[in-house]
């Protein structure tokens, strides 16, 4: 039973990396069975088809895509400011440690939308209606919610999902984007201050 729970495993791993790398469309079950150190058709016995196995490493990626994070906004010992600032640091080291899964995810939605059925996706509601609180004590300014929502995961994810582009505009190393991204937590949380503290 172990060494089932530990081939399953395996494949589970080979396939997120082959899918992660590849896409749905470029990936082939072969690949994902050469990389899992086993044959095609005990790839089969586990999983019968590319688009179940596909379906299952796109749920666990979404549960690190849709943040697990959002503990800090309910902690009433914390101001809004500092709240957005734990948010956007558990959010930013969630895309350094899966660099390829805004691009797998967008993709993903964009072939395959009716996926987004099977998460609960309310921490966006959250932060509109505590943002709508704050603004009514004096806390932060008064700005779109939404807005406001759209562009913060904009500016954490587009570095992430626009690699490519800005290492070639910038004829950047991978080095030198990889330390971009390192500071990106400093940048975005500099916005948010400018953009929402009360003068």
């Amino acid at each position: 039973m172990q060494e089932e729970s530990s081939t399953e495993q395996r494949i589970l791993e080979a396939a997120e990396s082959v899918f992660l790398e590849d896409g749905f469309a470029g990936a082939r079950m072969q690949h994902i069975a050469d990389r899992a150190g086993i044959n095609k058709a005990m790839l089969h016995y586990y999983f019968r088809s590319k688009d179940k196995l596909f379906e299952l490493v796109f749920r666990h990626k979404m549960k690190q895509f849709v943040p697990q994070i959002t503990a800090a906004l309910h902690d009433d010992s914390l101001s809004f400011l500092e709240k957005m600032d734990r948010f956007i640091m558990a959010y930013l080291s969630m895309l350094m440690r899966n660099q390829g899964l805004p691009v797998f995810v967008l993709s993903t939605l964009a072939r395959n939308p009716q996926l987004l059925q099977f998460f609960q996706l309310e921490f966006g509601k959250e932060v509109v209606q505590i943002m709508q609180e704050e603004v009514k004590k004096g806390n932060i300014r008064a700005v779109d919610p939404h807005q406001f929502m759209l562009t913060l995961i904009g500016m954490c994810i587009f570095p992430f999902a626009g690699r490519p582009i800005f290492s070639k505009i910038f004829s950047l190393s991978d080095d030198s984007y990889q330390q971009i991204l390192r500071e990106r937590h400093v940048h975005v949380m500099q916005y948010v201050r400018d953009l929402l503290t009360v003068r």
